[in-house]
């Protein structure tokens, strides 16, 4: 449902739509005259609204507080009284959000959680609108306790052709995109073109989640030289990765990944991988959108073809290997954790091996401060690709090949502080 807005000088009407079962279609009319700046009791109202705290990564911000303007905006969690924590995971082409609304102060225990899926056609008009009205729907019971409670009205009509079962998927879940793109620099002494394209399959049901995709990665650079000959470097990333992940209950999942890889940084011309794996959820699967802690184990089979000798003296080798991996991923209102480390090894020499951690935490140390900490490092002795000829200087500042290192490491560390006024209901967007 779209919302209309009155003529200036009269109440705006806020409609917010959804679908409570099939046929059946819940409308909230919101008539606001109180917030009309020509209304003596405006602002006393104003400051009856509830304190709402959005909390999501992926919302228009200013969208929303220009469609929502019968609650009052604040910039820190620890002022709200409704705080609303979004979050999302990918489906079979779409999005399913997850919103939660947790009540404080005069507020606490008036807690609900919505869900949203969009598709994978939708544009991204059509999903922040449906997000929206969403949030606008979850508002209601805040709302509610508030001197607004007279003005919202609640009715719902049902379509002329009611169907109780849902209509027959000729795709059965099977969703599909194509893409492609590059970009094209050139100057007086080089010139440079990329390219991508590629395809994906998906499928997700309940039980079974499946991925198809191909991809072609192309670079290349021309570089001319006064003293030489010119400088030519292409560079191609091209593979083919696929899984087949099966549900079993709510805290296992068991899964069958295949991939193919040719690239010219890793030494591979051809490499094909197949590797089964298992997992285990700590909690149930249906929380993940605000907390999952994972442990999971693979092993595999790996033919790899080598455009240049290795340093091992090998041209093509078949190799076996397993890896262990513990991820955590929490998203709460006093912050979030997304944090991971992987374990892994060749089984014919268990010396290769690699070590992986990657992590970023975000706290709110309190009012208005927030901390975020974030890095990875890798312990790594399993470059057995590596090509056994030395790198030449033009391939180490070209990055065309991939060098040996023992270690590859970053971090980042950021601490913000913010204070004044405690709302932010105003939105501008000029310049």
């Amino acid at each position: 449902m779209p919302m209309y807005r009155g003529r200036p000088g009269r109440s705006p009407l806020l409609a917010v739509g959804a679908v409570l079962s099939p046929g059946i279609l819940l409308t909230l009319m919101l008539a606001a005259p109180a917030l009309a700046q020509e209304d003596l009791n405006g602002d006393a109202t104003r400051d009856a609204a509830p304190l709402i705290y959005f909390d999501c990564n992926r919302c228009d911000f200013a969208h929303i507080r220009r469609e929502i303007t019968f609650v009052n905006y604040v910039r820190d969690p620890g002022l709200a009284q409704v705080h609303v924590l979004v979050t999302d995971q990918p489906t079979g082409g779409g999005r399913l959000y997850t919103l939660k609304f947790i009540g404080r102060g005069s507020y606490a225990g008036v807690d609900n959680t919505l869900t949203y899926a969009t598709r994978q056609t939708d544009t991204a008009a059509q999903e922040r609108d449906g997000l929206t009205r969403m949030l606008q729907l979850g508002l209601v019971p805040y709302v509610a306790r508030t001197p607004l409670a007279p003005q919202v009205h609640l009715s719902f009509r049902e379509p002329r052709e009611a169907s109780a079962a849902p209509q027959s998927d000729p795709w059965r879940n099977w969703t599909f995109e194509i893409y492609g793109g590059g970009n094209f620099s050139t100057e007086s002494t080089q010139n440079a073109w990329n390219a991508r394209y590629g395809f994906y399959a998906n499928r997700v049901t309940e039980d079974w989640k499946i991925r198809l995709r191909p991809y072609f990665n192309n670079n290349a650079r021309n570089i001319q030289r006064q003293d030489g000959p010119d400088i030519r470097i292409d560079l191609k990333r091209h593979g083919f990765e696929s899984y087949v992940i099966r549900s079993l209950g709510d805290h296992f999942g068991a899964g069958l990944f295949a991939e193919y890889r040719t690239t010219t940084v890793d030494n591979l011309e051809h490499g094909v991988t197949v590797a089964p794996a298992v997992e285990y959820s700590f909690f149930p699967y249906g929380e993940a959108s605000t907390r999952q802690i994972t442990l999971s184990y693979r092993v595999g089979a790996e033919l790899a073809d080598y455009i240049e000798e290795t340093i091992y003296e090998q041209t093509e080798e078949t190799l076996l290997s397993h890896a262990l991996e513990a991820a955590v991923r929490i998203r709460q209102p006093w912050g979030s954790i997304f944090s991971g480390l992987t374990g892994s090894s060749y089984l014919h020499d268990t010396s290769h091996h690699r070590l992986t951690f990657n992590g970023n935490v975000s706290f709110r140390l309190g009012r208005g401060v927030s901390l975020n900490v974030g890095g990875n490092y890798q312990r790594i002795n399993d470059q057995l690709a590596l090509p056994r000829r030395d790198a030449s200087l033009e391939d180490i500042l070209l990055q065309r090949r991939r060098l040996a290192t023992a270690y590859r490491g970053s971090g980042s560390m950021g601490l913000s502080y913010s204070f004044g006024s405690i709302f932010t209901n105003v939105v501008n967007p000029r310049l």
